[in-house]
């Protein structure tokens, strides 16, 4: 199936999900993460959920894991990161999504783990994001030994069928049941 298609699928897949649901999922994921990856004291990458997406709720992350968390900006078309030491530092984009406004930057090579928000993802770990690319750009330049993580509520589907030599794969998913290794 082509992203396009893909894109519109798991947008009312996330709809029809109520918020308690959402939640549920969320923890799951959070859970799954937590205990097949040792995060403690290490420097990651972390969306925050823009809730009109019904983006899954990486809160629970943050509140459970010792680490260093950047939360990425969108600066002159690519993302820069900062270190999110409060949600005082945190306003909301005309994008809907919680940016810190201040905060000390991080270069990408920093990471030893990216949390990647997705729509979908592929048995390969192709995945489909909202379409502007920010990702791919960002981790692109990352250190190589650094594991790129998407979070999703669905399981993969078999194959994205439009991918580009511009996309890149991630090392792992993490679902509600499970954390698929695309290695």
């Amino acid at each position: 199936m082509e992203k396009a298609e893909l894109r519109k699928i798991f947008k009312q897949k996330r709809k029809d999900l109520n918020e308690v649901e959402r939640q549920m999922l969320s923890q799951l994921i959070a859970d799954n993460l937590i205990e097949k990856f040792d995060l403690h004291d290490k420097n990651i990458s972390i969306f925050l959920p823009i809730e009109r997406f019904q983006e899954i709720n990486t809160w629970n992350i943050l509140d459970q894991v010792d680490a260093k968390f950047y939360v990425p900006v969108v600066k002159e078309k690519s993302l820069k990161h900062i270190l999110l030491e409060s949600e005082d530092q945190l306003e909301v984009s005309h994008w809907g999504i919680p940016e810190p406004i201040y905060g000390d930057e991080v270069e990408p090579r920093s990471f030893d783990f990216v949390l990647v928000p997705l729509l979908a993802i592929d048995q390969k770990g192709n995945r489909v994001g909202y379409g502007a690319g920010f990702y791919d750009g960002f981790l692109k330049d990352c250190n190589p030994e650094c594991q790129f993580i998407g979070l999703s509520y669905f399981e993969p589907v078999e194959k994205i069928s439009d991918i580009s030599t511009s996309d890149i794969s991630l090392h792992y998913c993490v679902t509600p049941n499970s954390v698929h290794c695309f290695k």
